[in-house]
């Protein structure tokens, strides 16, 4: 009962920090392929002048794994929020350093509903949906959607040069341990196609405008990504973690 007061206490204060403009922030996260540390994973939000957002995102491979994977991916969305409603500006898709390079640029042009898709081989418009996101921003709507206490989100994604629908399923509370310390978090997981081999799953944290605080992505082959949030600056942490335990006892490793 304690743990359920405390988790409704946990939505309550979220719900009304996320009533205000979500701040700028930093985020780090530590990268791990199949358990091993792989690379990091950095994402900042900051406002322009006009009031619009930029939000980027960046990974790259550390250590051993940069000789055999040394891209930069790097991801910028630029987009305003009116009420409720995001509406993306821009999306930039770049990847570069290994051995194929990929960009991809999308433009959003609102006043004519057309999406324009840039890759610098053969540019092609489509038609632009009402509320349609980039695979990036759609981040902060669930966010937004999670303080609303909904439990099952769809969202029309420009992807890949064209319109797919992300489907995310709310699963359960769970407690997980970051370098930060644990976090109680909600427990999410992307809906795919019934053959599909590639599953996502997050963890968000209700004390942190529920910020990802842990990501798990596996692929076809059945590698397996996880990128957990070990750096924060720009949004309050105060009380959202609680101490790990440094010693472990004899009974704790057997």
């Amino acid at each position: 009962m304690a743990k359920l007061i405390r988790f409704i206490l946990l939505l309550t204060l979220s719900q009304g920090l996320l009533a205000q403009e979500l701040p700028d922030f930093s985020a780090n996260y530590l990268v791990e392929l199949n358990s091993l540390q792989a690379g990091e994973l950095k994402q900042t939000l900051t406002t322009n002048n006009d009031g619009s957002r930029i939000f980027k995102s960046a990974t790259q491979a550390k250590g051993i794994f940069a000789f055999f994977k040394p891209d930069l991916v790097e991801e910028t969305s630029v987009w305003r929020q009116q009420g409720q409603t995001i509406i993306p500006q821009t999306y930039l898709y770049q990847r570069t350093g290994g051995k194929k390079d990929k960009y991809m640029q999308l433009n959003f042009d609102w006043p004519t509903n057309r999406l324009h898709i840039n890759d610098k081989k053969q540019p092609w418009s489509l038609t632009l949906e009402p509320e349609t996101l980039d695979k990036l921003v759609y981040q902060f709507a669930l966010m937004s959607d999670l303080a609303e206490h909904k439990t099952t989100f769809n969202y029309r994604i420009a992807d890949g040069g064209r319109l797919k629908t992300y489907t995310i399923n709310l699963l359960e509370q769970e407690v997980i341990s970051t370098p930060l310390g644990k976090i109680e978090t909600v427990k999410l997981f992307r809906q795919r196609e019934k053959k599909a081999k590639r599953q996502t799953t997050l963890w968000c944290a209700p004390a942190l405008n529920y910020l990802p605080v842990k990501l798990e992505h596996i692929e076809k082959d059945g590698s397996v990504f996880t990128a957990v949030l070990r750096r924060l600056k720009g949004i309050n942490t105060d009380n959202a973690f609680s101490p790990l335990r440094q010693n472990r006892t004899k009974a704790d490793i057997q």
